[in-house]
């Protein structure tokens, strides 16, 4: 049997040992190494930027919306059908003689139901006919017209005024709402580059931009109801004022920039 030549005997535990040592130091060194914070597109790796921006503005309004009912009271529904009619015809002709067009008159609402009073001696319910309401609602772009419309309405027979709502045209809308977004954009890029300046980067390219719109409309709520006590004649009403009011508009911007140095 062969003797071993100690001149050639290697111990292989302590370098196997070393290696896997090595290893681990060098995976943990690559794990723990510091790195800026990037942003990952499609496998290319860049340095962003983000910034929000926004611009505001007051505009009167040009539109005034408002909802108008006849509410009746009676035995015979066919006859307060008749009369609700009628009122509602004279309400109709009163809006176009203000030279609102009758495309911007339309029928909302439509309720019959029966009327019932609580009776305190039997306990119980008392049937007293019905309730017959008919609504209208009507979109005028002459907003000075607010308080004629209301008085014409009541005059004409309307005894219940839902409210009345101010706010902006498509056209005027969507023109503010542009300019805006012009704005709040270049306000955007001015603070994207101000920053930049100051972290000692400069912008390269936009990566990305989304917008944000808010529309607030101003309101004037005017709730008129009067009947006389058999449910049906409205009650003269008082010189009415109505003041529209101011309408914001705001245009909101966030964009990203690619930035280097």
């Amino acid at each position: 049997m062969a003797e071993k030549n100690p001149a050639f005997a290697v111990d292989v535990a302590p370098m196997a040992f070393a290696v896997v040592i090595a290893a681990l130091l060098l995976s943990g060194a690559f794990f723990y190494s510091p790195q800026k914070a990037i942003i990952s597109n499609t496998g290319d790796s860049r340095h962003t930027l983000s910034v929000s921006a926004d611009a505001q503005k007051e505009i009167s309004p040009d539109k005034v919306e408002m909802s108008f009912s006849v509410i009746s009271r009676g035995k015979d529904p066919s006859a307060m059908q008749a009369e609700n009619d009628a009122k509602l015809r004279s309400i109709k002709d009163s809006m176009v003689q203000l030279g609102i067009p009758a495309s911007n008159i339309q029928t909302v609402g439509y309720s019959l139901d029966r009327w019932q009073e609580y009776n305190k001696t039997s306990g119980g319910y008392d049937d007293k006919g019905y309730v017959l309401s008919n609504s209208l609602r009507v979109v005028s772009y002459d907003v000075s017209q607010a308080g004629t419309m209301l008085k014409s309405a009541v005059a004409g027979g309307a005894n219940d005024v839902s409210g009345i709502s101010f706010g902006l045209s498509d056209k005027l809308r969507d023109a503010t709402y542009t300019e805006l977004l012009k704005t709040a954009s270049a306000q955007a890029k001015g603070k994207a580059q101000s920053m930049a300046s100051a972290a000692g980067v400069s912008i390269t390219s936009l990566v990305s931009m989304n917008e944000g719109y808010s529309y607030y409309s101003a309101k004037s709520n005017v709730n008129y109801r009067a009947m006389d006590s058999a449910g049906s004649a409205p009650v003269p009403s008082p010189e009415i004022s109505v003041s529209a009011g101011t309408v914001m508009v705001t245009a909101q911007v966030s964009a990203s920039y690619e930035v280097s140095g």
